[in-house]
């Protein structure tokens, strides 16, 4: 009896059969990659949040197959780009057309931020978890490293809602030890919550919300165990130039 294929080789026969590039190919465009998420999950379901850390694999498994398909368009139109434009054309759209299909079968809008706001959540959770706890530097690092360096970028997620509303405001309630750790992870928790109640409405708030990412990715930085914005240029930058190198102290 032959094996039951992995999610991988499932989705590997799907591309195959949509842009009939080699299997190899498209097995390795569908290997398992433990990115930031898978980590964040497994630090969430070892703090106790294993209800949490369940929905962060179900969205990341979503969000990877949808980039998965839109890699695979690539894919082919790097190979034949020159030498079958038409085919190429309707294979990219074919393979945008999954992708799009993958995300609205779990109830993702397309064209939005919604895959990651739901990270974003999590990271809230871990970050809160943090804070009631003397250490909780590994659950801090890993809400941290969901967080891209790119402060506009994060002020767009922040905001989003994702499929539900997902409410920041246990944040203000938010009680823990007084070690380093703990009130560092608390102020970051506190700083997404502002974040995340900024409007959409224009660049001053787009520029608002920036910042305070900046000041959540510091101040997870410290609850971490790391220099604060270590690594991170243009979160530096945007400290510099739009907030007089000051982070708000709550």
């Amino acid at each position: 009896m032959p094996k039951k294929q992995t999610r991988a080789q499932g989705l590997a026969r799907q591309i195959q059969a949509v842009t009939g590039l080699p299997y190899s190919v498209c097995l390795k465009l569908c290997e398992p990659y433990a990115g930031s998420s898978v980590r964040l999950a497994r630090e969430l379901r070892a703090a106790g949040l294993a209800e949490a850390a369940v929905h962060l694999l179900a969205v990341e498994a979503v969000a990877t197959e949808a980039s998965t398909w839109v890699a695979a368009g690539g894919e082919f139109e790097q190979r034949y780009y020159y030498t079958d434009n038409a085919r190429v054309q309707e294979v990219y759209r074919a393979c945008s057309d999954a992708a799009e299909a993958a995300l609205g079968r779990a109830g993702f809008e397309t064209e939005s931020l919604d895959t990651d706001a739901e990270v974003y959540h999590a990271a809230f959770l871990a970050l809160s978890k943090a804070g009631t706890m003397s250490d909780g530097r590994d659950l801090a690092r890993a809400a941290l490293d969901v967080f891209a360096d790119d402060p506009t970028w994060c002020s767009d997620v922040v905001r989003s809602r994702g499929r539900a509303p997902f409410t920041y405001e246990t944040a203000a309630g938010l009680t823990g030890p007084d070690t380093p750790t703990a009130v560092a992870a608390r102020k970051a928790a506190r700083a997404m919550a502002r974040a995340a109640a900024v409007r959409f409405s224009g660049d001053e708030e787009w520029y608002e919300a920036a910042g305070i990412m900046v000041e959540v990715i510091w101040h997870a930085g410290v609850a971490a165990g790391l220099p604060p914005l270590e690594g991170r240029r243009n979160c530096l930058d945007h400290l510099g130039d739009f907030m007089d190198g000051v982070i708000t102290e709550q």
